[in-house]
C-alpha cells in the first residue's frame, strides 16, 4: 500500500541545491531503528547525505549539493515498516560558456601572456586550467596561481604554435574561454607583410597550382576559425575585384551554395567590398564558409557555434493550493520585452483558451487566468517556454468542493423542508440577495450555494421553479452565470 504512486510526494529541485527531508518516528525509537532507502536500497550516511536526530520524535535527512544521480524514490524503514518519503526529481543546472575579454589577442614571439580572472566571491565549484582543452602543466615558463577568488595564468617567452589557441577556466557549470591567441614569429617580423599577402594572392590566382590551392585552403591552418555564441549576429567581409558585380560573388557553406535570406543577408558595401551578415546564429549555421568569385573559390571562415544554455527556473506564487471554483491568476512580467517568444503550457501541453481559461501577452507581461478551477483537470504545472528560458510554476493542487459542501447542502435542504409555504418565497429572495453580495465581494465563490446536478451530454434536463401565488411567468427571469 505505501508504495502506490499517489502516496509518494514529488519534490523537484535544481542540481547543486540542498534538500532537507523530515522523518517522524515513535518516541521509543532510536536513530539506529531508522533506515533510509533509495529505490529500495539502503542509503548509508555520508558527507553528501547526512542523517541526524533533531528531537525524540524527529530525524532530519540533509542531501547537500544535490547531483543528478540523487534522483529517485526515497523511503524510510522504521522498525521494519517501510513508508514513502519523497520522489526526488533533479533538474540539471545548465553549463554556461562565456568568452573572457583580453586587451589583445595577437602577441609577438618571446612576449609574456598574462590572463587574470577575478570573481566577486570565492567560487563554489573549483576551476581547472586548460589550454586547447588539455590540462595546463606548469613549468619554468608556464605558471598558474589561485588566490581565493583570483585565478591567474602566466606564459613567458611565448612560442608560436605551441602557445597559440584558447586558454580556459572550467568548472562543472561554468566554462570561461579566452579568444584564440595568435603569436607572430620573430623571424618573420622584419619582412614586408604586404609582399607576403600579395604572394599568397598570386598563388591563389595562378592557373598551374589552382587545384592544389583549393585543397590547401580547406586545411585547418588556412581556414580562419571564428567561435560565436548562439543567437549572436556575425558579419563577414568579402574583398572582390572592382569589375565584379554582386552576382559574381557566390557564398558557399560546406561546399554548397547559400542563397540570401532574412537569416543570411548579402549586401554590397562598395565596388570592392561585399558584406555577409548571419542574423541570430543557430547551431545549424556551424560549418566552413567559402566564397566563389568568378569561379575561383577562396576560404572565408570556419564558424563554430557554442549553444546558448537552456535555463529552467521556478516561478514564485503566493499559494499553490486552491479550492474548487476559485480563480488562478499567473502573471509573469519581464524587465523588457523578451527577444524570444514564449509559449504557454499546462503539464507540457499547449494551453487552449476557452470561456474559463484566458492567456494574454502585453509587451513584457504574460498572464494566464483559469476561472472556476476544477480538480485534476486544472492541477499540475503551468509553464512559460521559449527556446532558451523555461519558467515553471510549482505544482498546483485543487481541493474538491464536495468534501467541504456536503454539510452545507444538507442544511439548505432542511431549511427548505421546514419553512412554511407562505414564507418560502421570502426565504428564497433572501438567499438570492446573499448570493449577489458574495458575488460582488469574491466572485470565485458565487456558485457555492447552488445545488449541483451532473448530466451526460445529449440528455434532457428539467428544472422546477416554485412561484408565489400572485406571480406570473413574465415575472420569472432565467439566468445562466448571472447573464
Amino acid at each position: 500500500e505505501p508504495k502506490k504512486k499517489p502516496e509518494m510526494p514529488i519534490q523537484e529541485v535544481e542540481e547543486m541545491s540542498t534538500v532537507t527531508l523530515t522523518i517522524e518516528k515513535p518516541q521509543n525509537t532510536t536513530t539506529k531503528d531508522v533506515v533510509l532507502l533509495k529505490n529500495g536500497e539502503e542509503l548509508k550516511p555520508s558527507d553528501h547525505v547526512k542523517i541526524k536526530s533533531i528531537s525524540p520524535t524527529t530525524t532530519e535527512v540533509n542531501i547537500t549539493k544535490v547531483k543528478r544521480e540523487d534522483e529517485g524514490d526515497y523511503t524510510v524503514e522504521v522498525k521494519g515498516v517501510e513508508q514513502p518519503l519523497v520522489r526526488l526529481i533533479v533538474h540539471p543546472k545548465p553549463v554556461v560558456r562565456q568568452e573572457m575579454q583580453l586587451p589583445k589577442t595577437q602577441f609577438n614571439e618571446k612576449e609574456t601572456l598574462t590572463i587574470v580572472c577575478q570573481f566577486d566571491a570565492t567560487p563554489e565549484e573549483p576551476f581547472i586550467f586548460l589550454h586547447n582543452d588539455k590540462p595546463i602543466v606548469a613549468d619554468s615558463r608556464v605558471t598558474t596561481t589561485i588566490e581565493d577568488n583570483k585565478y591567474t595564468i602566466v606564459v613567458k617567452d611565448l612560442r608560436p604554435e605551441e602557445d597559440e589557441g584558447v586558454y580556459t577556466l572550467k568548472s562543472d557549470h561554468l566554462v570561461l574561454d579566452t579568444p584564440s591567441i595568435s603569436i607572430v614569429p620573430e623571424e618573420k617580423k622584419p619582412q614586408n607583410e604586404t609582399v607576403t599577402i600579395e604572394e599568397e594572392e598570386t598563388i591563389t590566382v595562378a592557373p598551374q597550382i589552382e587545384k592544389r590551392e583549393i585543397e590547401t585552403y580547406k586545411t585547418e591552418t588556412e581556414m580562419p576559425v571564428q567561435e560565436v555564441d548562439e543567437t549572436s549576429t556575425i558579419t563577414l567581409t568579402i574583398e572582390k575585384p572592382q569589375n565584379t558585380t554582386t552576382k559574381d560573388v557566390v557564398l558557399l557553406k560546406n561546399g554548397e551554395e547559400l542563397k540570401p535570406s532574412d537569416h543570411v543577408k548579402i549586401t554590397s558595401m562598395s565596388p570592392t567590398t561585399t558584406e555577409v551578415q548571419i542574423v541570430k546564429v543557430k547551431p545549424e549555421d556551424e560549418g566552413d564558409y567559402t566564397v566563389e568569385v568568378k569561379g575561383v573559390e577562396q576560404p572565408l571562415v570556419r564558424l563554430i557555434v557554442h549553444p546558448k544554455p537552456v535555463v529552467r527556473q521556478e516561478m514564485q506564487l503566493p499559494k499553490t493550493q486552491f479550492n474548487e471554483k476559485e480563480t488562478l491568476t499567473i502573471v509573469c512580467q519581464f524587465d523588457a520585452t523578451p527577444e524570444e517568444p514564449f509559449i504557454l503550457l499546462h503539464n507540457d501541453k499547449p494551453i487552449v483558451a476557452d470561456s474559463r481559461i484566458t492567456t494574454t501577452v502585453e509587451d513584457n507581461k504574460y498572464t494566464i487566468v483559469v476561472k472556476d478551477l476544477r480538480p485534476e483537470e486544472d492541477e499540475g504545472v503551468y509553464t512559460l517556454k521559449s527556446d532558451h528560458l523555461i519558467l515553471d510554476t510549482p505544482s498546483i493542487s485543487i481541493v474538491p468542493e464536495e468534501k467541504k459542501s456536503q454539510t452545507e447542502t444538507v442544511t439548505i435542504e432542511e431549511i427548505v423542508t421546514v419553512v412554511p409555504q407562505e414564507e418560502q418565497p421570502r426565504t428564497v429572495t433572501q438567499q438570492e440577495e446573499e448570493v449577489t453580495e458574495i458575488t460582488e465581494k469574491k466572485q470565485p465563490q458565487e456558485q457555492i450555494e447552488s445545488p449541483i446536478q451532473e448530466v451526460e451530454e445529449t440528455t434532457t434536463v428539467t428544472m422546477t421553479v416554485e412561484l408565489p401565488q400572485g406571480t406570473s411567468h413574465k415575472d420569472i427571469i432565467l439566468l445562466k452565470d448571472n447573464e
